[in-house]
């Protein structure tokens, strides 16, 4: 399954998540792609944007493969093979650094939009692909720790093993579960770079 662009699976992630009867959720992106996707099932599903900061610890060498993440609140979490790729040193380090690009993201992001309370609302999780979990599962230890009433993790395609490991935490939606999932951005015909001022440009439309 290959979507056009991140407007065309958020339309469809929508269709998808209507059946479960959500009540005004708080539909929040994993910046920043995941934003564009997530602003398109809040507006079909009648709820409201918001973001959720994570981001993944990069290897050494190689930033893209994931040995964890970390989250606006709380400790990183790492994948079991973690310490395999790189010391302890190394991922205090990298945590550190995560955690700077956190804090620069929260204070343009929360100047545009005000953080939405999560307590006793209905929630939903998005991004625009689910590789090997790590930065949802991040993002959930966030937004668990907020109390929702409700948590739904949704994405257009995901790797088949992070789905069942995330629906040990949450409800979880995949349009697509390849069994041979290869980088999110095959997926689509149009993976274009979402820059911070494409997702201030949604959040302010919202903070209207």
């Amino acid at each position: 399954m290959r979507f056009r662009d991140r407007r065309h699976a958020g339309s469809l992630l929508c269709e998808a998540l209507k059946p479960l009867g959500l009540e005004r959720p708080v539909v929040l992106g994993v910046p920043r792609g995941g934003v564009v996707v997530a602003d398109e099932v809040a507006r079909g599903l009648g709820g409201e944007l918001d973001v959720v900061l994570v981001r993944k610890l990069g290897a050494p060498g190689n930033p893209e493969f994931a040995l964890g993440a970390v989250g606006e609140r709380g400790e990183p979490v790492l994948k079991p093979y973690a310490l395999r790729y790189a010391d302890q040193s190394y991922l205090e380090r990298e945590a550190a650094r995560q955690k700077e690009v956190i804090r620069r993201r929260a204070e343009r992001y929360r100047k545009v939009r005000p953080k939405v309370p999560l307590k006793g609302r209905e929630v939903v999780l998005v991004d625009d692909g689910i590789a090997t979990g790590s930065t949802v599962e991040a993002a959930l230890s966030v937004i668990l720790a907020e109390e929702p009433k409700r948590l739904v993790v949704a994405v257009p395609v995901a790797s088949p093993e992070a789905v069942e490991r995330l629906k040990e935490r949450a409800e979880a939606l995949a349009l697509s579960t390849p069994p041979d999932f290869a980088a999110v951005g095959t997926y689509y015909m149009d993976f274009g770079e979402v820059t911070d001022e494409d997702v201030e440009t949604l959040l302010l439309q919202w903070a209207a």
